[in-house]
């Protein structure tokens, strides 16, 4: 006999929120398993569990899957832990930033691989005195994570989709190379230390912003980026 409706266990921080009129909420979801939505019905209510369901909270949960519908339905939530501290303006721009991007690449093939670097690097975004070298590491890791590393090899200054260029592109210059190729391939926490010993932050973001540009597409969160780099 086939089985129409079924129900499904998962886990994953809530990296996306959007409310519907009629009081629902579709949350988008990066888990080890991939990323995903589900639907929360009525979650908008004073009643409903909107205070579970809040931006960067890692959830267990259950859904419920019937053909037919688009979204599974969010059945049963258990709260797992938050993660404080990413609302402020001076470091939610870089957290939304991360969490579009592993959003948009995290397949269940790539997932294992990206999730500790998600949650690492919130953490890092958190609490870092210079939140922008968290989403530096963790953004340019993710990014490798999902096989969408830059290849570093040839000559030139430049980078350039995907490639070190002698022209075009973003000047990333012999010290921005070094600092980049140290954190693709080194330890989180000398990759860190790399980044902290004046590496140049400003060029490794925007080759970083590029890259991201060119191998996965548009995010719509880089405008909190740019926004927020011209009020500082």
């Amino acid at each position: 006999m086939e089985v129409v409706e079924r129900y499904r266990l998962s886990e994953g921080l809530v990296v996306g929120r959007k409310p519907l009129p009629t009081g629902d909420v579709i949350l988008s979801f990066v888990g080890p398993e991939g990323a995903a939505q589900a639907i929360a019905r009525k979650a908008l209510r004073p009643t409903g569990r909107s205070g579970r369901l809040s931006l960067f909270h890692h959830l267990k949960y259950q859904v419920y899957q019937k053909p037919g519908n688009d979204l599974p339905t969010l059945t049963q939530v258990e709260l797992v832990g938050r993660l404080e501290g990413l609302e402020t303006p001076g470091r939610f721009p870089s957290a939304s930033f991360l969490t579009e991007l592993a959003f948009r690449v995290a397949s269940p093939e790539v997932a294992g691989k990206i999730w500790p670097l998600l949650t690492s690097g919130l953490k890092g975004i958190a609490k870092h005195p210079n939140p922008r070298i968290a989403l530096i590491w963790a953004g340019w890791r993710v990014l490798k994570a999902a096989g969408l590393a830059p290849n570093l090899g040839g000559e030139g200054m430049n980078l350039l989709d995907g490639d070190r260029v002698e022209r075009g592109g973003v000047y990333l210059g012999l010290d921005g190379l070094e600092a980049l190729a140290g954190v693709l391939r080194l330890p989180g926490s000398e990759a860190i230390l790399v980044l902290e010993d004046h590496a140049p932050l400003d060029r490794l973001q925007q080759a970083f912003l590029a890259h991201v540009h060119y191998a996965v597409g548009e995010l719509g969160s880089a405008r909190l980026l740019f926004n927020s780099h011209a009020q500082g």
